[in-house]
């Protein structure tokens, strides 16, 4: 059988997300540029959603005959339905008769369904790629070799997820110069129970696995393999503080060196020990990203350089530096030169980031702009409340990275303490396997009581709630919780009904509905609907919305209705789950029912 494949095309972009390797492609071109690697999809057994579409003009002409609006259909795979079919092809494109070779899967995924994750030449040779499957329930990922003639892919390595939980998709392995052993990004054991994504180095030859980091922190992003130096770098977060993400270095395994360090190194953790000579020039940077070339080979000294980026707290700059001494040889950029003057004339929130306790010893990460008026010493002030909500498993919100962001326009303008959270199935923070809508909902409630509780300064009174997407979710599973804290919350674009979302999500955290239709009727957010408090929740979608489909909010609407719980709808015709065509006027609607709802000042201006 044929496997299955989230296409880059538009109709499959935002399902390409939750299956798909980033950049999520489905073309490579060998070095030589003799052959090409590409997936060929079949969607005509794929079930399919209609949505209206009016297009430039807008609205309907009104006059005599003129059509309705027209409409468009996507193709839209959904938990236990039947997904994209995909294959693998090799086409030699030296001669004008072209021929192409399929690139069949290995044999564990025989008369089986599964999915194709990634793929890419090995190096610079012509004769061999490698490709990453996975069965459709997630919990098995197969890396494998394939090689010409006959392209018949052999398994090299497999990943297993520990019981009742799924394997997270992960960028491609990288792989040595001689294609003998490769590194990939996989979830490690640290402790107990608790998996965190580290470096696991693989060697064909001798079936020998290696993991070179480890530690209560996430790798996010293999940047580069010096085979010279036998130095592998990468970005990941802080054990400390996980919304920090840091330039680290390890030594391979692919050596004898006998002072190996078996501890990787982090460069930008503590900018006296390897950035001591421009240690100011990074001050107030604790998010950074890197640039080092991926591509070997490198010549006889390896790398060389590496580019530096700071990403934040600060306003972001850019250097390149030596990678033997570390020393910054030039500035790229640097926005403090351009930006400083400007952005201390305005009247800023102050961000403070810190962890509150959770049950089964997790602790969530909280974040707070505190307006531009608050004060310590302010102890009788009461500050109106607004948080914002994600809960999507394996999604981060509490970062250090500078941002302009609706929360800090909302902080400055109208003196309101806005609220960020990671908690339980965010990332680091385990995994919610089986269950959605639970956990999250009830770990937001949670930490928002710890903090009423603390800070005398946030009015109980005056607390509303909003999210986007799994946030719009989370949002109308809080306010229907029966917990009293919410005085209001918007949702936009929320998931109502998890069997009309897409089937690679959905299946990964609830499995299959024919085999656990109880837990998909407990996440359904309409089972709650009568227990959200009237004139309590505005909902926002676009009609566009192929992520989440608009039938959502409807359904959620109707379900409302029924129960007779009056509530605010807003909807925008030809507007993606983006809504990048109205994100100002969907800004501006919902400011001005937060205005109403926790009687905001906002007389002060930016």
């Amino acid at each position: 059988k044929s496997g299955i494949f989230i296409s880059l095309s538009q109709i499959y972009l935002s399902i390409s997300e939750d299956i798909l390797t980033p950049p999520h492609e489905a073309l490579w071109c060998s070095p030589d540029g003799s052959h090409v690697l590409y997936a060929s999809f079949n969607d005509t057994e794929v079930r399919s959603f209609t949505f209206p579409w009016f297009g430039l003009d807008g609205i309907v002409k009104s006059e005599p005959g003129a059509p309705f609006p027209a409409s468009r259909t996507v193709r839209y795979p959904t938990p236990g339905t039947k997904n994209p079919e995909v294959k693998l092809w090799i086409a030699n494109v030296n001669n004008t008769a072209v021929k192409h070779k399929e690139v069949r899967p290995p044999e564990v995924f025989e008369d089986t369904e599964y999915y194709f994750t990634s793929a890419g030449w090995v190096n610079h040779d012509n004769t061999q790629v490698a490709a990453v499957w996975m069965n459709r329930p997630q919990n098995l990922s197969v890396i494998s070799n394939c090689r010409a003639p006959n392209w018949l892919c052999v398994e090299t390595h497999a990943e297993r997820a520990a019981e009742d939980s799924w394997l997270d998709v992960q960028p491609h392995p990288v792989f040595a110069k001689d294609g003998n052993s490769f590194l990939l990004l996989a979830a490690v054991r640290e402790g107990d129970y608790d998996r965190f994504t580290h470096i696991k180095h693989i060697t064909l030859s001798y079936q020998r696995t290696a993991v070179i980091t480890h530690g209560r922190y996430e790798v996010t992003k293999i940047l580069a393999w010096d085979f010279v130096n036998h130095n592998v770098y990468f970005l990941g977060t802080s054990e400390s503080k996980p919304g920090q993400r840091h330039l680290y270095v390890v030594r391979d395994p692919a050596t004898d060196d006998p002072i190996r360090s078996l501890e990787p190194q982090c460069l930008t953790c503590d900018l006296r020990i390897f950035l001591r000579s421009s240690q100011d020039h990074y001050r107030n940077c604790s998010y950074f990203s890197a640039y080092l070339d991926p591509i070997p080979p490198y010549d006889k000294d390896g790398l060389t350089h590496y580019s530096l980026i700071c990403e934040g707290p600060g306003l972001p700059l850019g250097s390149v530096h030596l990678a033997t001494n570390h020393n910054m040889v030039k500035v790229l950029f640097n926005m403090k030169e351009i930006c400083e003057a400007k952005l201390n004339k305005l009247a800023l929130p102050t961000p403070r980031t810190f962890e509150v306790p959770l049950p089964q010893n997790y602790r969530a990460q909280v974040q707070l702009l505190l307006p531009p008026s608050w004060r310590e010493e302010l102890r009788d002030a009461a500050y109106p409340v607004l948080v914002e909500v994600n809960g999507r498993p394996g999604s981060n919100s509490v970062t250090e990275k500078f941002s302009v962001s609706w929360g800090k326009y909302m902080s400055s303008k109208n003196d309101v303490v806005y609220i960020k959270l990671d908690v339980r199935g965010s990332k680091g923070q385990g995994k919610l396997s089986r269950k959605l809508g639970g956990v999250e909902v009830q770990d937001q409630i949670t930490v928002l009581r710890y903090l009423l509780d603390n800070l005398k300064f946030l009015d109980r009174t005056r607390i509303a709630v909003w999210g986007w997407g799994y946030g719009g979710y989370v949002t109308s599973m809080v306010l229907g919780s029966q917990q009293k804290y919410f005085k209001c919350g918007i949702a936009i674009s929320p998931i109502a009904d998890w069997m009309f979302y897409n089937s690679a999500f959905t299946e990964r955290v609830l499995g299959y509905p024919s085999e656990n239709v109880k837990v998909y009727v407990e996440a359904d957010v309409r089972q709650r609907s009568k227990l959200i408090p009237s004139d309590s929740l505005y909902l926002i979608h676009g009609l566009a919305d192929i992520t989440a489909p608009y039938q959502h909010s409807i359904s959620l609407a109707h379900s409302l209705a029924d129960a007779g719980i009056m509530y605010r709808y807003q909807s925008y015709a030809d507007q993606g789950h983006d809504l990048e065509g109205v994100l100002e006027h969907a800004y501006r609607s919902m400011e001005d029912y937060l205005r109403e709802c926790l009687t905001l000042d906002s007389d002060e201006q930016l």
